[in-house]
This record gives C-alpha cells, structure tokens and sequence, in this order.
C-alpha cells in the first residue's frame, strides 16, 4: 500500500506543474498548521511554504510532500522563537510602566516618570498603526487575532508591530540602564 501512495506521488510531481502540485497538497499542509498554530497563522504560513516553494528548484525535491510539511515545522519553530522574544520584550516593557507608578522614593518616581514621558516619545515617534497595535495589545489586553481585525491587516502583520514597536520602545529603555 505505501508502495501505490509513493508512486502515485510521484507520478504527481512528474504530471503537474510545480503550482498544480502545490495546490494539491496545500489542504493537508493547511489542515496540519491549523491543528499546530490556529487559523489566523496557519493561512499565513501556507503563503510564506508557497514563496519558499516557488523559489525552490522543485524538480530536483524527491519527495514533494515531505519538504513542504518540514518547511513548515521551520516556520513553526520559527514563530515560537519570535513569540518567547516578544513575550519577553513585553515583560520588561511592563516593568518599564510600572517604574513611574510604584517607586516610593521621589527621586526614583521622577527619574521614572522621565522614562515614561520618553517611551511615549518613542511610540509617537512609530507609524500610527504601529503604536497603536502596541497600546491595543499592552494596555487593552486585545490578541493579535482582535487587533488585526480592528486594524485590517493581518495576524502576522500586527505581530511585526507588536514586535518592532516593543524593540523601538526598549532602545529608548536602554538609555535608563
């Protein structure tokens, strides 16, 4: 049996274009990246396996299949990482705040409250949607999901955001340290 699946996929690859073969996989690798990272990502994920498929030579590839489901385990992994650095760029960003509101000291309440006036320097400094996506996400509690909805961009587009404002606002934390 995995004998006929091996040949019919490779009588595949020999009778399709590469596009043709990538949309007849394309169900199965969006099945297994929605069960892996959720709608949202997972759409945007099978666009960026389809831009690294395409610049792939793929008659060389044996097995068609096996690359695109590897290209997006890399993607996966990839995302996670991006994901523990943002999570970690938000934390400190956090505590960043929290430095004007809960030092007891006035010299300290007054060198943090100059911090906070030149953080949100720097988020007037960013696009508008970019700063905004941030606030959204700090200070309402939105999902990348809720404000991409709102902003009309994409999950993945307000991740970046997310992700390029928290690494604006924490060169400027840089300079209190």
């Amino acid at each position: 049996m995995l004998f006929l699946a091996h040949y019919a996929l490779l009588s595949m690859t020999t009778s399709c274009t590469n596009d043709e073969l990538f949309l007849q996989l394309r169900n199965d690798l969006l099945n297994f990246l929605y069960r892996k990272v959720g709608r949202d990502e997972a759409a945007d994920m099978v666009q960026e396996v389809y831009l690294r498929w395409r610049k792939q030579d793929v008659s060389s590839i044996e097995n068609p299949r096996a690359f695109l489901f590897t290209v997006a385990l890399n993607l996966i992994r990839d995302s996670s990482r991006q994901q523990i650095r943002v999570d970690k760029h938000t934390t400190e960003i956090q505590d960043f705040f929290e430095i004007g509101n809960t030092a007891d000291d006035p010299a300290r309440r007054y060198d943090g409250q100059r911090q906070l006036a030149s953080l949100l320097h720097a988020l007037n400094q960013l696009p508008e949607p970019v700063g905004h996506a941030f606030l959204l996400f700090r200070y309402d509690g939105m999902t990348h999901a809720q404000i991409a909805k709102q902003l009309g961009v994409s999950s993945k587009t307000v991740e970046r955001y997310i992700q390029r404002a928290g690494e604006h606002c924490l060169a400027i934390l840089a300079e209190y340290r």
